[in-house]
């Protein structure tokens, strides 16, 4: 008497189908770790910790410049009404007014150059290419701040409102931009990522 022959293999001859689909990735649809693009050596900073690196680096500069001009446009006015001869306090306002542009474009130059401006330093954030993960560059880091240096001109010289409504698009568009970028990121084409 014969054995019966033995059953054939599970499938058919194939191969068992995949019980579960194959990870997608992680969330953010990038393919780094932490939801950072690929290549990119960290996640995506989030848009409060750029505020914070913001009002370092830009915001606060701006307003304290602001004060100042304010100060010395109220003491030139009073040496004016007790001399009777103008110091001209437009001149001084805009030889005042240029120090926090000449401070923007410095910190745009040291995050090109490093990756770090001093507010990102603070924030534990950096700047790097969005393609490359390295830094973009002091050249690439001016043009990237050269959007504040335009507000801020559009603002002193005709358009207070369109230049602050600029300024206010740009700081948002984090919020809704897939890899939280500002226009000035985009006009650098580099991104912020969290270091620590």
């Amino acid at each position: 008497m014969s054995n019966p022959p033995p059953p054939p293999p599970p499938g058919g001859g194939f191969p068992p189908p995949p019980s579960d689909p194959p990870p997608a990735g992680p969330p953010g649809g990038y393919g780094a770790p932490g939801g950072g693009p690929p290549g990119i050596p960290g996640p995506l900073a989030e848009w409060q910790d750029r505020l914070v690196s913001g009002l370092i680096d830009i915001i606060g500069p701006f307003i304290l410049g602001g004060i100042l001009v304010a100060i010395v446009s109220i003491a030139v006015s009073i040496g004016d009404n007790s001399t009777g001869f103008s110091f001209g306090p437009s001149f001084v306002g805009l030889g005042i007014g240029l120090l926090p542009v000449a401070w923007v474009l410095y910190n745009g130059y040291q995050a090109g150059q490093t990756g770090q401006s001093i507010g990102m330093k603070q924030s534990g954030l950096r700047l790097v290419g969005e393609q490359t993960g390295q830094p973009i560059g002091g050249t690439q880091g001016l043009t990237r701040n050269a959007l504040f240096v335009g507000v801020y001109l559009l603002n002193y010289v005709c358009c207070g409102g369109l230049g602050t409504i600029l300024l206010i698009v740009d700081s948002l568009f984090p919020l809704w931009d897939p890899k939280k970028q500002t226009l000035r990121d985009k006009i650098g084409k580099s991104v912020v990522i969290k270091t620590g």
